[in-house]
């Protein structure tokens, strides 16, 4: 893991810092809407919940290995089809939550992943964490980057949906009459 919890730190409040403000030009209807975000199955609200869940696995994922157990997540999202389906049954599991709701949960949930991160001593972030079964040795750096990742890009998942939001949000709130 090439970022310091210091760095890791920095990049997950960049991101949200990048989300917030599209989201803030969203009127909660619009927000709701489905059918406008990723592909065009999820709303702008599905996807606050969708990082929000992740950065709560990351969370999970740091007590657990510092409690000496392997992260849970890994026996749940064993490769791509038990992740979609992991991201589908947290986004149905969220249905129901408004968009206030959702927003408020999506920022406290990275405000508390940013300090957590950011207190994580460098020697703990560099420890390996314990195998569960059939994953490979990983520092628990490298955990968090992964669960708050894109493929090569860990603590950067916030960037595989921004462009998506960004273009829904100027849709959104383009104005009609131009």
């Amino acid at each position: 893991m090439k970022e310091t919890p210091a760095e890791a730190a920095a990049i997950l409040a960049k991101g949200s810092e990048a989300l917030d403000a599209l989201f803030s030009k969203l009127s909660a209807d619009a927000a709701e809407a489905r059918g406008t975000i990723g592909g065009g199955a999820w709303s702008a609200c599905d996807l606050a919940g969708h990082l929000a869940t992740w950065e709560e696995v990351a969370l999970r994922t740091i007590e657990e290995i510092r409690a000496g157990r392997p992260p849970s997540i890994r026996d749940t999202v064993t490769d791509e089809a038990s992740l979609d389906r992991f991201n589908a049954a947290e986004v149905e599991r969220r249905a129901s939550i408004g968009w206030e709701e959702t927003l408020t949960n999506f920022r406290a949930t990275n405000t508390r992943l940013v300090a957590t991160v950011r207190a994580i001593p460098d020697d703990d972030w560099e420890r390996v964490a314990p195998l569960g079964g059939g994953d490979r040795a990983r520092t628990l750096g490298e955990h968090v980057g992964s669960s708050t990742g894109a493929p090569r890009y860990p603590f950067r998942h916030v960037w595989a949906h921004l462009g998506d939001l960004q273009a829904f949000v100027q849709a959104a709130t383009a104005d009609p009459g131009v």
